[in-house]
């Protein structure tokens, strides 16, 4: 032992990291451009041909239809982006078609709760919630939840999974030190784990078969792009 002394650490004293961290990357702030999303009601205002204009609502499999146009994807795409191809779709049969896709109104944010939670499952957000918030839509945690370290994931900008922890023991024990101020997003996944947060890497590798089929999410795990992705529902 005395010949240890003074050495910080040993191949055998350093934890190997759990592989299921790996497919995690950094966690970045960013205000997403709004893409559409199934469920989604347009406006379409065909100002060189009026009789065109209608209200449009995104379908379950992400199309919108005009007339004199065949199906166009919208989910995924910004308004302006929709915009232009609907344009160029109209530009086959109308000369230089002008046009402007406004939403009406928009389909229902969804986020999944998951882990040691009273009701595990996919919940509709009613407005701008924190992960503390979501657990109690969820039933609040389990005696056996590890209030320290409830994981959020989200999409990162190139498509990955990010994840960031929560420390929730603070505001049920006093809500006023409750200091996080992160809000939810569409497609955010809140987990609680039991004891250590490195289980979260076995639970998403299950979290395909888990997840209800009208939660429409898919990720790609992995760093620098090269993940795989092994939920898409």
């Amino acid at each position: 032992m005395a010949r240890l002394r003074g050495q910080k650490h040993i191949s055998y004293q350093v934890p190997a990291p759990h592989p299921g961290l790996g497919m995690f990357q950094q966690w970045v702030n960013y205000e997403p451009e709004y893409k559409l999303h199934p469920g989604d009601q347009l406006d379409i205002v065909v100002s060189s041909a009026p009789e065109l204009s209608r209200t449009l609502t995104v379908g379950p499999d992400g199309r919108v239809v005009m007339p004199m146009s065949k199906p166009i994807m919208a989910a995924g795409r910004t308004f302006q982006q929709l915009q232009a191809q609907l344009s160029a779709e109209l530009g086959k049969q109308l000369r230089d078609p002008t046009l402007a896709v406004t939403p009406r109104a928009y389909s229902p944010e969804q986020i999944y709760v998951g882990g040691q939670v009273g009701q595990p499952g996919t919940y509709t957000l009613p407005g701008r919630v924190g992960a503390l918030e979501a657990l109690m839509m969820a039933g609040g945690m389990r005696p056996t939840a590890r209030a320290k370290r409830v994981a959020v994931l989200r999409r990162s900008p190139n498509g990955g999974m990010m994840m960031r922890t929560v420390n929730i023991r603070n505001g049920l024990l006093n809500i006023r030190e409750y200091d996080d101020n992160m809000q939810l997003r569409r497609g955010d996944i809140i987990y609680v784990p039991q004891s250590n947060i490195a289980e979260i890497g076995t639970w998403m590798q299950n979290f395909r078969a888990a997840l209800p089929v009208d939660f429409n999410l898919s990720y790609q795990f992995g760093q620098n792009n090269g993940g795989t992705t092994v939920v898409s529902p």
